[in-house]
């Protein structure tokens, strides 16, 4: 199954998702100045137990066409065939995603096997707690490239690339992410979509 989610990165340290924004420790005692506006970057990838694909870089607003053109037609290059014949797709539910154009680009390689609003799977709404790239991804990453400064854009790019190389090549990492969702799922269906974050 691939998960699929996206983020910015802000160079003052925090990520913003559309389930989540954490910010990095710091001295309160320090004074730091910064821009009113920070540069950020927006980053897509998706998530599987054999690795995560990506990142794929973004500037600025994306509708569904900008969606369709420059990040799944990249990512479906990166898959490989039993991924494309017998996985899942999910994504959340961000209106680029679930236009009726993207999802019947998305048929022509999943059929009926996408979790997204306007499909027939539909993903639970609020649930960033099942979701791997919320719950496990973001986090890593931001707790890696944000243990000293960034000094410019690219810079940030590099560090987030390099972590998820990282993974990539820690098998291990991405199963035992795999099998903590697993638990999450049964824990919320024990709770019949109860919240379950009390109980992780």
């Amino acid at each position: 199954m691939l998960f699929t989610d996206e983020a910015w990165f802000h160079m003052t340290g925090y990520v913003n998702s559309q389930n989540m924004r954490i910010w990095s420790s710091t001295n309160p005692h320090v004074f730091v100045e910064t821009s009113l506006h920070p540069q950020k970057i927006g980053v897509w990838s998706a998530f599987s137990g054999r690795k995560v694909i990506g990142p794929i870089f973004f500037d600025g607003n994306i509708n569904g066409i900008r969606y369709r053109t420059d990040i799944l037609h990249p990512f479906l290059e990166q898959l490989h065939d039993d991924e494309l014949s017998e996985g899942y797709f999910q994504q959340d539910g961000a209106t680029p995603h679930s236009t009726r154009e993207t999802l019947n680009l998305l048929q022509e390689f999943y059929d009926d096997r996408i979790i997204s609003r306007n499909s027939n799977i539909p993903w639970p709404p609020r649930s960033c707690d099942l979701t791997p790239c919320d719950f496990f991804l973001w986090p890593y990453i931001k707790n890696r490239i944000f243990t000293r400064p960034v000094q410019n854009m690219d810079d940030l790019k590099e560090r987030i690339t390099a972590s998820i190389n990282h993974l990539n090549n820690s098998p291990e990492i991405l199963q035992n992410v795999v099998t903590g969702m697993k638990k999450r799922i049964n824990l919320c269906y024990n709770e019949q979509g109860g919240p379950v974050q009390h109980l992780i």
